[in-house]
């Protein structure tokens, strides 16, 4: 396995949302997406394929979003989550300002993962909604 920080390719991203279980998006989107990303880190099998990757988005002052930390069901393990995390938080900690807030929604299954990495529920003081257009 190897991990670097580049951007996987429309097509590997579609296919790796589709294999971890995420929701469909369109390919335009994913491109606009994709490409919009202040970081992006992927991990790869012996043959270069994608089996895992995490992204940070947002305004890269104030507010930083860690979204699609996704692995394949093949690869599906906290190890390679852990992976994925610790690149992501190395960034952060090298380029996030002081006071810069760092939000992730999380699935249940994974909240222990990200409390280890310093991440605490937003409730009772705060609690996120969200839309899908």
């Amino acid at each position: 396995m190897k991990v670097s920080h580049e951007v996987p390719t429309p097509h590997e991203y579609l296919e790796l949302r589709k294999a971890a279980g995420l929701r469909a998006i369109d390919e335009d989107a994913a491109k606009t997406a994709l490409n919009r990303s202040i970081f992006s880190t992927v991990v790869r099998g012996e043959q270069s394929e994608l089996i895992g990757m995490g992204r940070i988005i947002g305004d890269g002052g104030c507010f930083f979003q860690i979204v699609d930390i996704a692995v394949k069901p093949a690869g599906q393990n906290e190890e390679l989550k852990k992976m994925i995390m610790n690149e992501i938080t190395d960034y952060l900690r090298r380029h996030a300002p002081a006071g810069a807030e760092v939000i992730i929604m999380a699935d249940v299954p994974s909240i222990g993962l990200y409390q280890t990495y310093g991440f605490d529920y937003t409730y009772p003081s705060s609690i996120s909604l969200r839309k899908t257009c």
